[in-house]
């Protein structure tokens, strides 16, 4: 095998790969994941004894 054909055939692989993943990403995921997920930065952190006293109750 020539290292062109060699060369063709990995970047047909990567390609491929790569397409899976931004299929799976986006077809496989529901848009209130993603809104959600968006949401996190803005939402205020729990104080740690609120969330302290609650593990132990």
């Amino acid at each position: 095998m020539q290292s062109g054909t060699l060369m063709g055939l990995i970047t047909l692989i990567l390609m491929l790969v790569f397409i899976g993943i931004v299929a799976w990403t986006y077809l496989w995921h529901k848009p209130a994941d993603f809104d959600r997920v968006a949401r996190l930065p803005l939402q205020e952190d729990e104080p740690l004894e609120s969330a302290d006293q609650r593990s132990r109750s």
